[in-house]
């Protein structure tokens, strides 16, 4: 039997406060001064929902350790309009659970797909949505923020200015803005304590102190803010477009996935979880680190992307689970993190090459560069246990290891139609690449994945 549960209609002409945060660029403190804002909100009693705009893994999970509550992943390829009509809308709103959202931006305001504007940019979804922009500048960047804006339109209403010297005059900061039709939100002085280590193009694992780090922001963060500036910011929630969410019909679980998560296996959507168990699979998580086999009765493995470069001497000696996965006979989903770990080998960061699960006929090997970075369309050459032949999908890559096996399964090409390549390795019961596999949207998918368990339930 089938349980229905309705969502939440969504009542017209009311209102939440909703702001997002952008920077002009990567680096310029954006993520700590939005885990700062939970922080205040969350002192003062509000419960927060956050998102963060991209395919973001690690910068969602810095929202949760703050938020206490998971980070929504806003991504504007995946669920562009001319692609997936008002779905990014449908997502934001089915998410809206808290007195106040706080939505960051994905590096710089403009950024999106390369050679094509601000299309799929952070500046794109705050449009979308109607949510006005709070913009983090720094200090020495201020000079430029009035040249910036004058790129593309936006919704750019208000600034914190971060790195503040001690001794500048505020009001001198804020006269500046206000001749740019901007205002000053927040200040943050400059303090060599406020700073969590990064990246390219991201952050590290959350760091252990970040608490301490996040509280001490809020303290400084709490004196200069404009809190009657910030109930200014708010999100219609009535839309000419009708965002009503149907009924889900949430299946009864009927499949045990076992899904790895620790350490070395960290990075997946928290939506695709839910679109997991809306199609009826009990989610297993296990550990490949850790564990010694796979949990008992599972019907599907998903490995997830993470750093198993950074475990690679424990992933490898722990023979158990290598020997569990590899002689398994139930389908297998990996990607990026996970299909590395399939290989025969796999290098870790200082080039040591190290014994995988040995599913993937190759080797994965350290390049020096982010190797087929960005947002792709996948298109499949021959039925696979996730996609059918001629589907098309939305992904993105993000690593700096290649293999000697990428397989040629589907093809890829660029967002922007720069690139395109052959990947993927889909025969009998495993499907496994680099691309990373966004769910919501996609829920055929999961269709086609159940035809193929049923299909050998009936063998």
């Amino acid at each position: 039997m089938v349980n229905s549960i309705k969502r939440s209609i969504i009542t017209m002409n009311s209102t939440k406060q909703a702001f997002m945060v952008s920077a002009m660029k990567s680096g310029s403190g954006k993520t700590l001064i939005t885990l700062g804002l939970i922080n205040i909100l969350k002192r003062a009693g509000k419960s927060v929902s956050i998102y963060k705009t991209g395919p973001d893994y690690i910068d969602t999970m810095y929202h949760e350790k703050i938020a206490g509550s998971p980070s929504t992943n806003l991504d504007p390829y995946f669920l562009e309009p001319e692609f997936k009509p008002d779905e990014l809308k449908k997502l934001f709103f089915r998410n809206l659970k808290g007195d106040i959202a706080i939505i960051e931006g994905a590096m710089g305001l403009f950024d999106g797909i390369y050679g094509e504007g601000k299309r799929c940019s952070a500046c794109s979804v705050s449009e979308e949505l109607n949510v006005d922009v709070i913009m983090v500048v720094d200090m020495d960047e201020l000079d430029n923020l009035s040249a910036y804006l004058q790129s593309f339109t936006h919704r750019v209403k208000a600034v914190i200015v971060n790195k503040v010297e001690k001794n500048t005059d505020i009001n001198m900061i804020r006269s500046r803005l206000n001749e740019i039709g901007l205002f000053l939100i927040g200040y943050l002085y400059f303090d060599t304590n406020f700073h969590i280590e990064s990246r390219h193009l991201g952050l590290y694992e959350p760091q252990k102190d970040i608490f301490n780090i996040v509280d001490k922001v809020s303290d400084e963060l709490s004196r200069t803010l404009d809190f009657n500036m910030l109930e200014d910011f708010y999100v219609e929630v009535a839309h000419d477009t009708d965002i009503t969410t149907e009924a889900l019909n949430i299946k009864p679980r009927k499949y045990r996935l076992a899904f790895a998560y620790d350490e070395a296996f960290s990075f997946t959507y928290e939506e695709n979880i839910k679109v997991l168990e809306e199609y009826g699979f009990e989610i297993v998580k296990f550990s490949p680190l850790h564990d010694k086999k796979l949990p008992d009765n599972v019907d599907v493995l998903w490995l997830s992307g993470g750093y198993p470069e950074l475990y690679a001497k424990e992933l490898s000696s722990n023979t158990a689970m290598l020997e569990s996965i590899y002689n398994s006979d139930i389908p297998i989903i990996s990607e990026c993190g996970g299909f590395i770990y399939l290989h025969k080998s796999f290098e870790n960061n200082e080039g040591e090459s190290f014994k995988g699960v040995g599913l993937i006929d190759g080797k994965a090997f350290k390049t020096k560069k982010l190797v087929r970075f960005g947002y792709i369309e996948i298109e499949a050459g021959s039925d696979s246990i996730l996609i059918k032949r001629n589907q098309r999908i939305r992904s993105h890559e993000f690593h700096y290891y290649d293999s000697t096996c990428n397989g040629d399964y589907a093809h890829a090409i660029k967002a922007n139609k720069s690139k395109e390549w052959n990947c993927i390795n889909a025969h009998d019961n495993i499907f496994a690449g680099f691309p990373h596999i966004y769910l919501r949207g996609y829920e055929f998918l999961l269709q086609n994945l159940i035809s193929f368990l049923e299909r050998e339930k009936d063998v």
